[in-house]
């Protein structure tokens, strides 16, 4: 993310249209962490610290694997650093409106425990084996076939700050996409009815 002695250098904007351009155009900061088009699943591994543009980094991610020494924070305002990279827009999705503003207008720093009972971590590991589980849960979701799974995650994603009548309709519209793809749901279908419970998918259900 975004070193503080990088922004301790900076004094001024410079070009401010450039900058306003680059702003709403650039990713972010952080990676990704501006965009919102990524339907495939994320997994974040948490070993340590997890401050300011960590927390924001971590909150992209659509599961969390936290090492038992993690920690958790919006420390940035301690230096009167603003949340650049989806620590507004994302925290309160994940633990609720009234936590997430106690945690951005304190900066108060969380162990893993307060974060797994807030929803922001989904899953404590030992210390080191973090990144390990994250990996095994990936390649258990690899397993599955992936066009439901991202169907499903862009349904929910478009379905943020909407109504309930427009996230069914959203929902209702993606069951297109079953139809769209090279490998149908029909396959699925078919071999659940034959007692397949582990069918091949030839384009890892896409």
């Amino acid at each position: 993310g975004w070193d503080l002695q990088d922004a301790a250098e900076l004094e001024e904007l410079g070009d401010f249209d450039r900058y306003r351009r680059e702003l709403y155009s650039l990713p972010g900061a952080c990676g990704y962490t501006r965009k919102v088009d990524i339907f495939k699943p994320i997994i974040a591994a948490v070993n340590g610290h997890a401050f300011a543009a960590g927390l924001e980094t971590a909150l992209l991610a659509d599961i969390r694997i936290a090492a038992e020494n993690a920690e958790f924070g919006a420390l940035e305002r301690r230096w009167n650093i603003v949340g650049g990279d989806g620590l507004t827009a994302r925290l309160p999705l994940v633990v609720g409106f009234a936590k997430a503003m106690e945690l951005i207008i304190t900066g108060r720093r969380i162990d893993v425990l307060e974060a797994e009972r807030l929803g922001l971590v989904n899953e404590i590991v030992p210390k080191g084996r973090a990144l390990q589980r994250a990996q095994e849960m990936a390649h258990e979701i690899a397993a599955l076939p992936q066009g439901a799974i991202r169907s499903d995650k862009e349904t929910v994603l478009r379905g943020v700050g909407r109504t309930l009548e427009e996230r069914l309709r959203i929902e209702a519209e993606m069951i297109i996409s079953m139809f769209m793809r090279r490998d149908k749901h029909t396959l699925g279908a078919a071999a659940f009815k034959a007692g397949n419970l582990k069918p091949d998918w030839p384009h890892h259900g896409l």
